[in-house]
């Protein structure tokens, strides 16, 4: 349907009127919840004209005045017929279907009839919401799978307090050196433990005594 012209330049008394009529119109589509595509052009061009202004009012104020609605309301109006064109108006009119399902089934819809699979399901509720869940699990199947969220950074302590920490399991390992040390053991057992025993001696006080040569304490 073609748009509602104004050949009435901003400011004249039949700009006002065009308003009006407007308002008259769109209030039971309002009341209803449903618009046509004649209204949302209609509802378009009064803001393009800026009919508001010449009336001294703001469109927030013109919009429940004059159209019966809020600004939020004509503005989604306006935003549906310029995303989806008259056809969203017409589909919707005897089922009621939320911007977000029409945007999935839209490609599906001809004649008046969702095309899916070479079948033509009939334009209602049931039909939509089964379409759509189809089309949503659809997509979800086709998504990449998410990529796993980064490790968080280790926090680090201060030094200080990662030398305390090391201090603590120092004398916790020498501790346990000295009573692994003291456990009974025959004369073969002995000597082999003994061996091995002086074998992680040597190694670690060779890597402390290192330690200590790099930072200068030794």
């Amino acid at each position: 349907m073609e748009e509602v012209a104004s050949n009435h330049a901003p400011g004249d008394g039949v700009s006002l009127e065009f308003g009006k009529v407007l308002g008259q119109s769109i209030a039971f589509g309002a009341i209803a919840g449903r618009c046509s595509a004649a209204q949302a052009a209609a509802i378009r061009q009064a803001r393009n004209d800026k009919i508001h202004a010449s009336v001294g009012m703001t469109w927030k104020e013109f919009c429940p005045r004059h159209l019966k609605m809020s600004r939020t309301q004509a503005d989604a109006f306006i935003n549906l017929l310029e995303e989806f064109g008259p056809d969203y108006f017409e589909h919707t009119q005897s089922v009621r279907i939320s911007p977000d399902t029409y945007r999935l089934v839209a490609p599906c819809i001809k004649d008046k009839a969702l095309q899916v699979g070479g079948e033509a399901l009939e334009l209602n509720s049931a039909n939509v919401q089964k379409v759509a869940q189809s089309m949503r699990e659809s997509r979800k199947a086709l998504m990449p799978p998410a990529e796993p969220a980064p490790p968080e950074p280790a926090v680090t302590a201060p030094p200080e307090e990662r030398l305390a920490t090391l201090i603590r399991h120092a004398a916790e390992t020498v501790s346990q050196f000295r009573e692994v040390a003291k456990v009974r053991r025959d004369a073969k057992q002995r000597l082999v433990f003994e061996s091995r025993l002086r074998g992680v001696l040597i190694v670690l006080c060779a890597e402390l005594k290192g330690v200590g040569l790099e930072i200068g304490v030794m």
